[in-house]
């Protein structure tokens, strides 16, 4: 019977992957622990790899307008890494990539034979009334470096009904071979590590409908997870997370749980290979699921990011900041810097625009705070040279379009679109973290 509910579980959750906005049920509270010793597994060999993320969006139409909106995300190099990363990832890659093109095909032609028949299906009993199918993907950095690349894939779909699917999927590699790594290579003890997969839970989500039974059943379902090797995680900078979709351990209304589980807390459940952690890091963020982690002054934080009605809300521990401002398709991106700052940068597509826009946060204190910009920025790669041009006219959503993201891997070099309010053009940057948080400009290619 135990097999036959995980096996229902994880089908119902693996079915689409996890959007990356927030469910229509606002989730339960959470309370994070911070207790972190020193962060004493700091590597300074660990080198950043340069990525982006390109997602291309496809709309099919009828005569009752949208009919199915799908997205087929992929992950590429920027630029050229250290010879033996390319030797190993460049050919996981391409054939990652290869597998999600395929994947996003079948799917989008499945996808499409449905929403034509339930519109034919409600064109005949007479509604006025038409929501277009979906199957929207995305893909969060969560490290990339020397050391391991480790991809979430997101993605929420929709087939007519009551309410759509959301979900989340991990993908780690190893940087140096190309291999990806299951839970016996990261981890020593399957046992401890489902035990303490379990307590942080518990300590987490103590409101959460799984501690009815004093969270048993829960329990029980990691520990089987953690057997049958089906757990979904990703390895992050100073340890890793555990991610549990809908219906898995909790109701649809209560989203995705998350845990996570730091290097410092559990040395011995990590391998000695992977108990390492760059001396800076940047990791994206899935909105919505909080996470935990150490940065270099060896404390440890809780940060959260979630859309509200007024804009961005910051979470970090017990403190809450509310950015005001309407936007939406929130990216954000964790920085920790070896001299002890942090920062937040979050991407979004603010009311009236065609392109992201950077905030900056600063998170080196006991509560968030926003960092002025004077300057507008964005870590999208796709923005057009005329840029203002393009923003003068309607903003067109449901269209074939890209979505191109330069992902920020090393705070000392990474790449922003600038984008000139007063000539409305815009040029690439190359960037580093300035002394107060934001980006510090080093020099300016092709700008209009």
């Amino acid at each position: 019977m135990k097999k036959m509910k995980l096996a229902a579980a994880v089908g119902a959750a693996l079915f689409a992957f996890g959007a990356w906005t927030p469910s229509p049920v606002s989730l339960p509270p959470v309370a994070l622990s911070a207790v972190c010793e020193a962060a004493s597994y700091i590597d300074e060999s660990i080198r950043p790899i340069q990525v982006n993320v390109h997602t291309h969006y496809t709309v099919d139409r009828d005569k009752d307008g949208v009919l199915l909106r799908t997205s087929l995300t992929r992950v590429s190099f920027v630029g050229s890494q250290t010879g033996e990363v390319d030797k190993a990832l460049g050919p996981v890659l391409w054939k990652y990539n290869d597998e999600k093109e395929q994947r996003a095909k079948n799917t989008r032609e499945k996808m499409l034979g449905f929403a034509k028949q339930d519109r034919a299906e409600r064109r005949a009993a007479g509604a006025n009334s038409f929501p277009a199918h979906e199957n929207i993907t995305d893909i969060f950095v969560r490290r990339a470096d020397t050391l391991a690349l480790s991809l979430l894939e997101c993605s929420q779909s929709y087939e007519g009904g009551v309410h759509g699917m959301y979900g989340v999927v991990g993908r780690n590699f190893d940087a140096k071979s190309g291999r990806e790594l299951t839970l016996d290579d990261v981890f020593t003890d399957r046992n401890e590590l489902a035990g303490a997969i379990a307590a942080q839970l518990r300590r987490d989500y103590p409101s959460a409908s799984f501690m009815e039974s004093g969270g048993v059943g829960m329990a029980e379902m990691v520990e089987q997870l953690v057997k049958d090797g089906v757990l979904i995680w990703t390895l992050d900078p100073c340890g890793a997370s555990f991610y549990f979709n809908p219906y898995i351990i909790g109701s649809y209304a209560e989203g995705i749980f998350t845990a996570t589980i730091l290097f410092d807390e559990y040395p011995a459940l990590f391998a000695e290979k992977y108990r390492r952690a760059p001396k800076s890091y940047c990791m994206e963020l899935r909105p919505w699921l909080p996470v935990r982690t150490t940065f270099a002054d060896g404390s440890g934080r809780a940060v959260n990011v979630k859309t509200t009605d007024g804009g961005v809300r910051i979470i970090m521990g017990g403190a809450i900041l509310d950015d005001w401002g309407e936007t939406y398709g929130l990216r954000p991106v964790l920085v920790s810097l070896a001299d002890g700052r942090r920062y937040l940068y979050v991407d979004g597509v603010d009311a009236g625009r065609a392109w992201e826009t950077t905030r900056v946060f600063d998170l080196s204190g006991n509560a968030p705070v926003r960092v002025p910009m004077n300057r507008r920025m964005t870590r999208r790669g796709d923005v057009d040279e005329d840029f203002a041009e393009a923003e003068r006219g309607p903003i067109k959503i449901d269209e074939n379009r890209d979505k191109v993201f330069y992902i920020m891997a090393d705070p000392e070099h990474f790449s922003m679109s600038l984008l000139d309010e007063e000539t409305g053009k815009a040029g690439l940057a190359e960037c580093r973290i300035g002394a107060d948080g934001t980006p510090e400009i080093v020099e300016v290619q092709n700008m209009g």
